[in-house]
């Protein structure tokens, strides 16, 4: 047998393999888009505490989402230029009673890229949720950020108003608990034990997104008046 003949079978091989990989992943693609999205609406859904996401197929998250959730909203952040995804929630399918907002995250963990949905009442003081989109931590140690140990304080709701202070962060996430008379003890997310640096990474990219969130509702005060009116408060 010829080399030119073995080198050549190599080639047609390859070619034929090299195609069918191609298809296969162009064939599964929007299905993979399709799933993505529907995790995506299912976070909102959650984030907002609209429903128990759980709870539902994948047509009542969509018809939720289509009829009681406004995504196209977009802010941009003053301050760094950078656009503001808007998700409003509402209580009714008539959407004249707001039940909160949600916007996206993303940050660097300690291993690898962190990215989420952080819901917020109305007058933007409160968490009305946390989910976790991806996140590559260690398993079983800073992993569990995205399980129902570290999510749900987000969920019955972390103050995140506006700090008073200059310097002081929007939450902390810390592995000891302030004094319940501290004016801060409401803004404490407990800490994953033996899993500090990514607690720390979270703590940092969540401030940030806050701050960035606020920023661009301060300056876009149409978004929504009640949300005007929280920050003329503050």
């Amino acid at each position: 047998m010829s080399k030119a003949y073995i080198l050549g079978f190599m080639a047609v091989l390859s070619a034929v393999f090299g195609a069918a990989v191609c298809g296969l992943h162009l064939a599964a693609k929007p299905r993979v888009e399709h799933l993505r999205q529907l995790r995506t609406q299912r976070a909102w859904v959650e984030a907002t505490a609209l429903a128990e996401a759980g709870g539902l197929d994948d047509a009542a998250v969509r018809r939720l989402v289509e009829e009681q959730m406004d995504t196209t909203g977009t802010l941009t952040d003053p301050e760094t230029g950078r656009a503001v995804p808007l998700i409003k929630a509402y209580e009714d399918a008539a959407r004249t009673r707001l039940k909160g907002y949600a916007f996206p995250f993303r940050g660097f963990g300690f291993w690898a890229p962190i990215e989420g949905i952080l819901g917020v009442t109305p007058d933007l003081r409160r968490t009305t949720g946390l989910v976790i989109l991806e996140q590559q931590e260690t398993p079983g140690l800073g992993g569990r950020i995205a399980e129902p140990i570290f999510t749900q304080p987000f969920a019955r709701g972390v103050t995140v108003a506006p700090p008073v202070r200059a310097g002081q962060p929007f939450l902390t996430i810390r592995a000891t608990a302030p004094d319940p008379a501290h004016p801060d003890a409401a803004r404490h997310v407990d800490a994953i034990s033996g899993a500090t640096q990514t607690c720390l990474a979270m703590e940092k990219l969540l401030n940030e997104a806050l701050a960035g969130f606020h920023r661009a509702m301060a300056a876009h005060p149409a978004a929504d008046p009640q949300a005007a009116a929280a920050h003329e408060g503050d």
